[in-house]
């Protein structure tokens, strides 16, 4: 089996999560939150049924169930959430994090919202518990759920409220914000609104961008720091973004009644603090009609990658269906006009490897390693295209660069098919020692 690019946890939590988490799924309805509207409060319910099925039956079960058909996140590209986890086995037991809703909004449709709220992942090994901020966009079903259609989070410096806050939000009626309209048309405005503030960021420099668009109420989120909240705040963060910043929107969705949408894209950094990775914007119409950013956070890139553009994330969509031939399609394609993409190559090898191409398959994953330094990924599936080609000094090789590059988890290498003819070996023997 090939790595597609999602992991999960797999620890019991500690006693004081396993309280707390009765504590936040259990209680009755809090008096905070009776005065939601109701399609939020079935948001907030929802939100908080996903996180108590992660902790009854771990990540793979809980995010298959809670993810939408067409729900994306990011590890570290953006990913087909139900598509990566269909064919693996089922998590069982608790996930080892836990997080709480305590901010969001919802349109007056009902049909969109977000949540936002600290997140906790357990410490292993007696390494203290890590924190940050979970963020999902979820959309009402045609059958009447809600799932999670976009999510991203970002790490800060240590707890930034406690799991047990109260849920709050700036929801408002939207009155004449917003009126019922034809969906395309109001996903081409939001568009319309993001590439306007992507030219404003790459001309005048992302902070000047950003301080016409953002809602009085906004909240910026960015990995290592803690949330950025109010106008004080703002203004201390805005007058560190002087850096350009160019990008391009890959996917917008609005309401059905036209206040509330989001967008997701790629972005590029210029500057003395370079990088790249994708962003995701929740967009909400003022009291004239504008629309205006109310929520705003980034997914990195490991130094040197590049984002996916919209002709790779069609390749993807193939890819994560497993149509093999329209995805090479487009990664021969892709490659032959931008030879320096390192993912790219890297999925060409991973789709020879299905079909068979092991020379070829070989040969492009090794392209993936020098052109972008060597991922985790790229070791484990030359080790599988090796060990298929029979070549089992090399594929021990890369098992070997796979784990020092943090592939980690035993059961990976023990129960994959492709790697079978590396079993009864010393060497390999001896690698899985060193694993949990």
């Amino acid at each position: 089996m090939k790595i597609h690019g999602i992991e999960g946890g797999g620890v019991v939590l500690k006693s004081t999560l396993a309280v707390m988490l009765l504590a936040l799924t259990n209680a009755p309805l809090r008096a905070e939150d009776a005065a939601l509207p109701r399609a939020q409060q079935e948001l907030v319910d929802a939100e908080r049924a996903f996180v108590r099925l992660a902790a009854e039956r771990g990540f793979r079960d809980s995010f298959y169930t809670w993810f939408a058909d067409d729900g994306i996140a990011f590890n570290p590209h953006p990913f087909n959430v139900r598509a990566a986890l269909a064919g693996q086995a089922s998590s069982g037991g608790p996930m080892g994090a836990l997080w709480a809703p305590v901010y969001g909004d919802v349109a007056d449709s009902g049909d969109l919202g977000w949540n936002t709220g600290p997140l906790v992942f357990e410490g292993r090994g007696g390494e203290p518990d890590r924190h940050g901020m979970f963020f999902s966009v979820w959309k009402r079903q045609a059958d009447g759920a809600w799932r999670v259609v976009l999510d991203v989070g970002a790490d800060t410096p240590g707890a930034v409220v406690p799991l047990d806050t109260p849920f709050q939000t700036p929801h408002r009626p939207a009155g004449s914000r917003g009126a019922a309209a034809d969906t395309g048309d109001a996903v081409a405005g939001l568009l319309a609104a993001e590439r306007e503030f992507l030219a404003a960021a790459a001309a005048g420099g992302a902070g000047a961008a950003y301080a016409s668009r953002l809602a009085d109420d906004a909240r910026i989120h960015r990995p290592g720091v803690m949330p950025i909240v109010g106008k004080d705040a703002f203004g201390a963060w805005l007058a560190g973004q002087g850096s350009k910043l160019r990008g391009q929107p890959l996917l917008a969705d609005v309401s059905r009644s036209g206040d509330l949408g989001y967008a997701y894209g790629n972005y590029e950094m210029e500057g003395a603090n370079p990088g790249a990775g994708y962003f995701a914007r929740v967009w909400k119409r003022d009291d004239a009609g504008r629309w205006r950013i109310a929520m705003d956070t980034i997914s990195p890139l490991p130094a040197g990658a590049r984002p996916l553009t919209a002709e790779l994330l069609k390749a993807e969509e193939h890819y994560a269906a497993r149509q093999w031939a329209e995805a090479i399609a487009i990664y021969q394609q892709y490659v032959r006009q931008t030879p320096d993409n390192a993912f790219a190559w890297h999925r060409l090898g991973t789709i020879q490897i299905q079909q068979g191409q092991y020379p070829e398959a070989i040969g492009n994953l090794e392209q993936a390693v020098r052109i972008g330094g060597g991922v985790a990924a790229d070791f484990y599936n030359l080790a599988c295209a090796y060990a298929m080609a029979g070549s089992t000094d090399k594929a021990l090789d890369n098992v070997e660069r796979a784990i020092q590059a943090g592939l980690k988890r035993r059961q990976q290498y023990e129960s994959d098919g492709d790697l079978a003819n590396l079993r009864e070996s010393p060497r390999f023997k001896a690698l899985m020692q060193q694993l949990d």
